[in-house]
């Protein structure tokens, strides 16, 4: 398994390891190969909160639901992405949506949801 080292904000109320308890734990390859792709490409911390693990940058630019079959990703873009994969998109301020993706296998982690994640970024 490979360890990145990623800081953890300091407002953060939970560890890391909480979402990754009991059946979660099966989640954890997918949640590290989708953190090393990111960590390549941007530089974040985590806000770990008891609901989700927030990547921050100058704000939460992405968010990670940790199920027990699935990881929902929500990212949150100034424009609103049209495409079969977003299962969810919801405008929360004037000029940013919350959409959210599922990640249920490492092919889910593609070109197109990075490109999603890195345009929540700015």
């Amino acid at each position: 398994m490979l360890k990145l080292e990623i800081k953890i904000n300091k407002q953060s109320t939970y560890p890391l390891d909480y979402h990754f308890r009991g059946e979660r734990l099966a989640m954890r390859p997918l949640y590290d190969k989708l953190i090393a792709k990111l960590a390549k490409e941007l530089s974040f911390k985590y806000k770990i909160g008891k609901a989700y693990i927030g990547l921050i940058h100058t704000l939460v630019f992405c968010a990670l639901h940790i199920q027990t079959k699935k990881i929902i990703v929500e990212f949150v873009p100034r424009r609103e992405f049209k495409n079969p994969r977003i299962i969810k998109s919801k405008k929360f301020q004037k000029a940013r949506w919350a959409q959210y993706v599922e990640l249920k296998g490492l092919s889910d982690i593609d070109g197109e949801l990075i490109d999603w994640i890195r345009f929540s970024y700015e």
